[in-house]
């Protein structure tokens, strides 16, 4: 690749943040699946699935604060 097709600083961190924002739309609509309701409706989940799906929730919102720490650390070398 030749220097001129090369992308600027700038032009990674928006690319990079634009991807951190893709990632975290993606986590935000797997919580939402997981908070959904199933048929037939009003049965019960398996202790073991429920469980896994609260472990997978609280493990989706870690990354979630993540994504939004390595954001914000973008963000703030942008404007230095």
């Amino acid at each position: 690749m030749k220097e001129h097709e090369l992308p600027t600083q700038a032009g990674i961190t928006r690319k990079t943040l634009e991807s951190l924002d893709r990632a975290r739309s993606g986590l935000s609509e797997a919580r939402d699946w997981l908070a959904s309701d199933w048929r037939p409706l009003g049965t019960p989940l398996p202790s073991a699935r429920g469980d896994a799906w609260r472990d997978a929730q609280r493990l989706i919102s870690q990354a979630k604060a993540l994504i939004d720490e390595a954001k914000a650390t973008l963000s703030d070398a942008e404007q230095n």
